[in-house]
């Protein structure tokens, strides 16, 4: 899958990356849209963390849930396939 991340000072791209697995606790969102935030920004352009490569942004996002571990009980897939996912 392609994510966005910061590959360096100063320099944002995509980077491949293995597709997520998901564990008993965990949910795998598919997301519908994603936003750098004011953090990434201060990270990539002003150095905030010191010195990042690869590392991937865009923290703000909403989306749908595709799959949930067998300990999840709050949330769960939608019963009906959404359009285009």
């Amino acid at each position: 899958m392609k994510d966005f991340a910061m590959l360096g000072p100063n320099k944002t791209g995509f980077i491949e990356k293995e597709d997520p697995k998901v564990g008993s606790r965990d949910a795998l969102v598919r997301p519908l849209a994603v936003a750098p935030c004011t953090s990434d920004i201060h990270t990539v352009f002003e150095d905030a963390l010191g010195p990042r490569e690869n590392m991937i942004l865009g923290h703000e996002a909403c989306g749908v849930i595709v799959e949930v571990g067998e300990d999840v009980k709050d949330c769960q897939p939608p019963l009906t396939k959404v359009s285009g996912l």
